[in-house]
């Protein structure tokens, strides 16, 4: 005999109806989980996880401390630019946290996180006079790694990536990319990838597995899963672009939740 899955509002009968009532805080332990990445490449490129800037790395188990600083001084606490970032992470037992840094301009904070795993996240939380958007780029670094950017012009971070945290599993649903070339049309190739496979995971090496895929030719496309993805904890779930013939920038979401893992 089946079980069906309730909320408090009943039985559900569809994943829609699903992501409706978790999304309504109506499902105990669950919580909606996605991404949203943008990445611009020059010529013909491939192989590139879905965000703003390089390579994209992910830190190494035992844990990182990051700095932050930005390109330009009027991001800085009290200044005309971003005053406050606020950071989602989890640390190295994947626990979920949160913290807000005052931001010091060109003067790096240094060690601005400690005990790190990931960042899920970096957004504005206060501006100054000059508008919503970060002056100059905003990065919490190791050395020359990048772990997270804000760029100028921008209120958030734009990486598709994401960590799946401590006691939870994430089921994705579905996923929507576009690119954009402007001059010519670019063909671009986005799967859906992840650091795990037949419940083992590669995140020490970064091998991302191809769970999906979507083509693209100056154009945009959604695709909703028929049957949801599941992930375990300490899992990454990014977009990643395999292949484009041109220049283009593309952006890439996906999206899911959370919930308690069994």
């Amino acid at each position: 005999m089946s079980k069906s899955i309730t909320s408090n509002s009943g039985p559900l009968r569809t994943v829609q109806e699903l992501g409706v009532q978790i999304a309504r805080g109506n499902v105990s332990g669950a919580k909606p989980f996605g991404s949203f990445g943008e990445l611009t490449v020059v010529g013909a490129d491939n192989n590139r996880i879905i965000w703003p800037d390089g390579i994209f790395k992910i830190p190494v188990q035992t844990g990182i401390t990051v700095d932050i600083v930005s390109t330009d001084a009027d991001d800085t606490n009290g200044g005309s630019g971003v005053n406050i970032v606020e950071v989602h992470y989890l640390d190295i037992e994947l626990n979920e946290k949160a913290v807000f840094i005052p931001l010091t301009g060109l003067t790096p904070i240094i060690n601005a996180i400690t005990d790190l795993r990931f960042i899920n996240c970096m957004h504005v939380h206060v501006t100054g006079t000059v508008g919503q958007g970060a002056v100059g780029d905003i990065t919490a670094y190791v050395g020359t790694q990048v772990y997270s950017i804000i760029k100028a012009g921008d209120v958030r971070c734009s990486s598709s990536a994401r960590m799946i945290s401590k006691g939870k599993r994430a089921i994705v649903v579905g996923l929507v990319g576009s690119s954009i070339s402007g001059t010519a049309a670019a063909r671009a190739l986005v799967q859906i990838v992840a650091t795990e496979l037949d419940n083992h995971q590669y995140i020490d090496s970064e091998l991302f597995i191809p769970f999906g895929s979507i083509g693209l030719q100056d154009s945009s496309e959604g695709f909703n899963l028929p049957v949801p993805l599941p992930f375990s904890e300490g899992t990454v779930v990014a977009l990643l672009l395999k292949d484009t013939d041109k220049s283009v920038t593309v952006t890439g979401s996906w999206f899911g939740w959370l919930e308690d893992a069994p």
